[in-house]
């Protein structure tokens, strides 16, 4: 009987040492500089938004990190160079929804599994889409476009590709798609009167509507963006169907400690929720979000499932 005490004396120390260790690891963590890893070149709308991050983890852990930009392949070279370093925690990636979800979900053999090879951190921001005409279109209303569009058979456009089959298939418009190799070009033909109608991300065109450059008929979030008050939602508009927000957030490598994900979860999203922080980002045309690991891993699993189905769908799952 003694011996039996004695040996349940020992395994209870044991555990208690284990938990001590592991509570230990959890409050140092981090106790050196970190990595940030942007599948996006400088300046750019991503890139601005990891540096919020990284400043704010900067002044809440007193470590600093390191923002590296790694742009190419549509964020493959960014995520590649994640999956190279070690999972401890100190290497973070940033993932715009198009780089970690949509090109996988487009692929039958992508380069990598967006469930497997990903550990999501945190959710940091959301954008919309927004559909703006040229001021010499002579419409002002998502109504009167798709009249005008119908009239004339088809309507020459430059497109955010998933907003506009969504906008097609609720409104039976046909539209033909000119390709530009980046969203600031093709505004500048709607502006310039080459084209009619561009849907981009709200980022990219934010000034141009504030700036009555150009007109803003409609966006694709839920809820009207607190920039462009007086621009309705699609479903406002009467447009129902037309519901696309993209996203950014912040991932680990897989077999990341959840303890390190945890520490790291809850601190981007109270940072983003930071109100000097909340404002720099609509600043730069996103919505801030500030999900935690629990609520950002459900997101970014229903997104994954929500675009395979998708692309299936319409076909471009090849």
């Amino acid at each position: 009987m003694t011996v039996l005490r004695e040996t349940m004396r020992a395994l209870l120390s044991l555990a208690f040492c284990v938990l001590l260790a592991a509570s230990a690891s959890a409050q140092s963590f981090p106790s050196r500089p970190m990595r940030m890893i942007v599948p996006a070149p400088p300046a750019g709308i991503t890139d601005l938004s990891a540096r919020l991050v990284a400043e704010g983890l900067r002044v809440k852990f007193n470590q600093p990190v390191i923002v590296e930009n790694r742009p190419g392949a549509n964020g493959v070279i960014g995520v590649r160079e994640m999956l190279k370093a070690e999972p401890d925690g100190y290497t973070l990636l940033v993932g715009a929804m198009g780089m970690v979800v949509l090109g996988y979900a487009m692929e039958v053999n992508p380069p990598f599994d967006a469930l497997r090879d990903l550990s999501p951190i945190a959710g940091t921001a959301e954008y919309a889409t927004a559909m703006v005409v040229n001021n010499n279109t002579p419409v002002n209303s998502v109504k009167e476009f798709i009249d005008y569009a119908k009239a004339r058979k088809t309507g020459t456009a430059a497109l955010d590709y998933l907003a506009v089959e969504l906008f097609m298939k609720e409104t039976g418009t046909k539209l033909v798609h000119v390709p530009y190799r980046g969203g600031p070009a093709a505004l500048n033909d709607l502006m310039g009167g080459s084209i009619d109608l561009l849907i981009e991300v709200f980022p990219v065109v934010m000034e141009q509507i504030k700036t009555g450059l150009v007109k803003g008929l409609a966006v694709s979030s839920p809820y009207r963006l607190p920039g462009l008050p007086n621009v309705p939602t699609f479903k406002q508009a009467g447009v129902a169907g037309v519901e696309l927000t993209g996203w950014l957030g912040i991932y680990g490598p897989p077999r990341m400690p959840s303890d390190a994900r945890v520490v790291l979860g809850k601190a981007i999203a109270d940072i983003v929720k930071q109100g000097e922080i909340e404002e720099k980002f609509r600043a730069i045309g996103f919505e801030p979000t500030g999900l935690g690991v629990e609520a950002f891993s459900q997101f970014h699993a229903s997104e994954v499932k929500r675009w395979v189905a998708f692309m299936t769908e319409i076909g471009l799952r090849k």
